[in-house]
């Protein structure tokens, strides 16, 4: 009896283990007022996904807890302008998550070349705007957040780390064991 119950505590310890790391999480926001059509759009939608990971434990996924972020079809937050993407500026002023909580978040990117410019900025619960200028005009896109604003978040798995994988493996293993001595013992 006291061997199945170490045995237990060991495979809730190893998958315990096995879960914490990296989480990714899919979001979106919809319905907003559209500046530019003066009314509210209960289509208009505000949708990504970030992978972060709660290092010092505390339930909240901060700013530099980040391992990826993306939003509007956006080039990933994390590493932008680096390499092949040197022409994107991007930053996240401020980031916050705890699960069950709402989402807050602030975030600009601007891509200039020589034909266009873009800027896109988005403060969640306040605004979101979009410019894009080339020689053919100006587009411009303004959503406000209202009450009628619905907040979705789903996490869409825990990202397993290598070492967690093996020590549940290895849990998995010694539970075995555990049992085939115990069967022999009553047999």
């Amino acid at each position: 009896m006291f061997g199945r119950f170490i045995s237990a505590a060991v495979l809730a310890a190893c998958t315990a283990a096995a879960q914490a790391g990296p989480i990714e999480f899919k979001f979106s926001y919809t319905g907003f007022f559209d500046k530019e059509a003066d009314r509210f759009d209960p289509a208009a939608v505000i949708a990504g996904s970030f992978i972060a990971d709660d290092v010092n434990q505390d339930g909240l996924f901060a700013a530099n807890e980040l391992l990826s972020f993306k939003h509007n079809n956006s080039n990933d937050y994390i590493g932008c302008g680096v390499g092949d993407q040197y022409f994107w500026k991007c930053t996240i002023e401020r980031f916050g998550y705890r699960i069950g909580g709402p989402l807050k978040f602030s975030t600009t990117w601007s891509m200039t070349d020589v034909g266009y410019q873009i800027y896109s900025s988005t403060i969640t619960g306040e605004e979101y705007v979009y410019n894009y200028r080339n020689a053919g005009g100006v587009q411009t896109r303004g959503l406000l957040w209202t009450g009628q604003t619905a907040f979705a978040i789903s996490q869409v798995n825990a990202v397993p780390e290598p070492a967690p994988l093996a020590l549940m493996a290895l849990g998995a293993a010694g539970i075995g064991a555990a049992r085939m001595r115990w069967r022999r013992r009553a047999a």
